[in-house]
């Protein structure tokens, strides 16, 4: 029988951001299909896996960095981006699980660039923020659907200086993942700017642009796949900031025929031609967190 999904309410992001770079699958799928993913040396063709990104404010971001927007203003070496919107809808069904809901109406494309650790070691690849003024809200709303406590519900802490982020994980060995994700779903091809993007560079790279539609550039949790949703409040000054929700993979690994030789890495999911943007938690489990986090200082 269908799961039916009650709405409990819509927030707006303070940011999206998903690191597809951080995917062999999907670096697999475009090397399959003839892109020189991400640079031919040779030939002198990029073609960067796009990271989607869409801040609530305004930013500046080197235009080298910068693959695809809609609208920006040039000044020097840097692209000025318009405030962009993105949303969360909160979703419960009947057995008590949530689903986070993600849909992005402005956002623009980014090129991840040299990073001095490969993304596809990483174990967080895709990042959500919101306002802390919405915590009382969906804290309130979820009150009706939770039970006592979990056990083993902690906390960890990390600082780059000027912010302090907080969050919470289940189970002593699970610090790298947080509270445990039972179903996800994250599309690159769903994006207009990626398919602008791909046409271009299926002409830059020589592919023929009519296997585009064929390729499959979503990824979804495959059973055997451990994943976990890092759920956080930045303070920074002394103040929360926002809450952040990171969604991690650690297992399995995968290796995969890269361009100058075998690669390895964490696997981000099973490949997708499923457009939806969703992480599925228990609604018991995301209730505790957040309150654990919000409890690590009080606010």
């Amino acid at each position: 029988m269908k799961m039916s999904w009650e709405e409990l309410g819509s927030y707006e992001l303070e940011s999206f951001q998903v690191f597809f770079p951080a995917s062999l699958e999907i670096q697999e799928e475009l090397l399959k299909a003839g892109f020189k993913v991400p640079y031919d040396k040779e030939k002198g063709i990029a073609t960067p896996i796009p990271v989607v990104v869409a801040f609530k404010t305004a930013r500046k971001l080197r235009k080298d960095k910068l693959l695809k927007s809609r609208k920006i203003k040039e000044n020097g070496n840097f692209a000025e981006i318009s405030p962009e919107k993105a949303l969360l809808r909160v979703l419960i069904n009947e057995k008590g699980f949530l689903k986070l809901e993600f849909k992005v109406e402005t956002y623009h494309l980014e090129d991840l660039g040299f990073v001095r650790v490969p993304p596809r070691i990483w174990s967080t690849w895709a990042s959500f923020s919101l306002s802390t003024n919405i915590f009382e809200n969906i804290s309130e709303k979820l009150e009706g659907f939770v039970n006592e406590r979990p056990k083993g519900m902690y906390f960890a802490s990390k600082s780059n200086g000027k912010e302090i982020e907080v969050y919470s994980y289940k189970g002593r060995k699970a610090k790298n993942l947080g509270i445990p994700v039972f179903g996800y779903n994250l599309s690159l091809e769903s994006f207009e700017l990626v398919k602008e993007y791909l046409n271009e560079k299926a002409e830059q790279n020589r592919v023929n642009n009519e296997v585009l539609p064929y390729l499959k550039l979503g990824l979804k949790k495959r059973k055997e796949t451990k994943a976990g949703l890092k759920v956080g409040i930045v303070w920074r000054e002394g103040k929360a900031e926002r809450i952040t929700l990171r969604l991690s993979t650690t297992y399995p690994k995968i290796k995969i025929a890269g361009l100058y030789g075998e690669l390895e890495g964490k696997s981000r999911g099973e490949l997708s031609k499923e457009k939806e943007h969703f992480v599925i938690v228990h609604s018991n489990d995301f209730y505790w967190a957040l309150l654990n986090t919000k409890n690590a200082f009080g606010f």
